[in-house]
């Protein structure tokens, strides 16, 4: 219903994380107006906890230490936590590649259990049992991914490259005890 809620990893952007000083004056409007002042658009700015996530469109080297700048004169105490930047056409690459791993893992997946059962023919075929490997893989991804798309809505949770790890993870042990309930069958 709301989808993930992607990070530069997959949608391309800049990524600077700031931890004003205790007596700050920085608000959202003035960060605002620093990058609308570079010309840069600003995607997103999250607070968490004392620090500040502001998700914007790729800027280079040289931009970014000019915003910083910028941020500093209104906050001399502000302290840069992370900057990371990645440009439009790796993010939609890694999110080509990161739905190919996925897809190739189930295909393999499923061969496997295939192959692993064949001297199973009654009652069920070796094939059925790679089909309903593949039904629990999609409800335990399934379950994963929802809990993840109501986390970035509520709570602005995103999802990158670490987030693919894990959905693969996922399939890893879904796969081992599928097979270890088949084995007992």
């Amino acid at each position: 219903l709301f989808g993930l809620k992607f990070s530069i990893d997959f949608t391309g952007g800049s990524k600077l994380l700031i931890d004003p000083s205790q007596d700050s004056i920085l608000q959202r409007n003035t960060i605002e107006d620093i990058y609308k002042k570079e010309g840069i658009e600003i995607h997103n700015i999250v607070e968490q906890g004392n620090e500040i996530l502001i998700r914007s469109i790729p800027m280079s080297q040289k931009k970014h230490e000019k915003v910083f700048d910028e941020l500093a004169k209104k906050d001399p105490g502000v302290k840069e936590n992370s900057f990371e930047t990645v440009g439009a056409v790796i993010g939609n690459e890694t999110k080509t590649n990161a739905i190919k791993a996925v897809v190739i893992s189930i295909i393999a997946i499923t061969l496997y259990v295939a192959f692993a059962f064949r001297a199973v023919s009654q009652p069920v075929a070796s094939w059925k049992f790679g089909i309903v490997t593949i039904i629990t893989l999609a409800h335990d991804i399934l379950v994963t991914v929802g809990i993840f798309a109501i986390l970035g809505k509520v709570f602005q949770v995103e999802v990158d490259s670490l987030f693919i790890t894990a959905l693969l993870t996922i399939l890893g042990f879904s796969v081992h005890d599928t097979i270890v309930v088949f084995d007992r069958i």
